[in-house]
């Protein structure tokens, strides 16, 4: 695929958001490999601006290097994927009381709407779709408590969660009981329950703990 950069930014940047949101939607799953040269040919690039955004996906954790001119989707023992899961729950968490001051109805409609969305995806077991926009409702909380770093941890930290959420949808069978608590959670935003909604953010994101007890995976690489 050719990569334009948007306005002041580099090709690089550009690389790293588009494997970024691969990350965040599962199109990448625990253990796949990602070759330099070969990202450089599907990006029509040097392998210049690939190996920068591969180094800067490893920095943040999301990826793991290889000594073969590879990186590879990190694959988490239980106790990692237990601790990333706890950081976002709690991070989230907060974050939530925060956004609630700043939400706007126009928000808490296009909320609904990715909220139903997820249903749709869900009852077609579509893991992109699902995730895609469970990381939208997630990222415009973020961006709601108007807190830049808490925002950017918060996505860098759905950015390794990704992957492994993607397999867990997958593992599931058509019908497979699951309860959208996203509902809840917008409702409580709509009662101005804080508490609530924190409480609610926070069994929303530990889901992934339960699955990963349930499915430890093998030992990461």
């Amino acid at each position: 695929m050719n990569v334009i950069p948007h306005e002041n930014n580099s090709l690089s940047e550009a690389i790293y958001q588009d494997l970024r949101m691969r990350l965040i939607v599962g199109d990448l799953a625990p253990n796949d490999s990602l070759s330099i040269r070969k990202l450089a040919e599907d990006f029509s690039v040097s392998t210049m601006p690939v190996r920068e955004a591969l180094k800067r996906l490893e920095t943040e954790n999301a990826l793991r290097g290889s000594a073969k001119r590879a990186y590879r989707v990190p694959d988490p023992s239980l106790q990692e994927a237990t601790n990333i899961f706890f950081i976002r729950a709690t991070l989230e968490g907060a974050g939530s009381e925060l956004a609630m001051d700043h939400l706007t109805a126009e928000d808490l409609i296009q909320l609904r709407q990715y909220s139903f969305a997820m249903d749709d995806a869900w009852g077609r077991l579509n893991a992109h779709d699902f995730l895609l926009n469970n990381f939208q409702f997630h990222s415009l909380i973020y961006r709601a408590t108007q807190n830049l770093d808490l925002s950017e941890m918060a996505e860098a930290l759905y950015a390794r969660s990704g992957p492994w959420m993607g397999r867990a949808i997958r593992d599931f069978t058509p019908g497979s009981d699951w309860a959208n608590e996203h509902h809840d959670i917008i409702d409580a935003f709509e009662a101005g329950d804080k508490r609530k909604v924190r409480k609610l953010i926070e069994a929303d994101v530990s889901w992934g703990i339960a699955y990963f007890q349930d499915h430890e995976p093998s030992p990461g690489n």
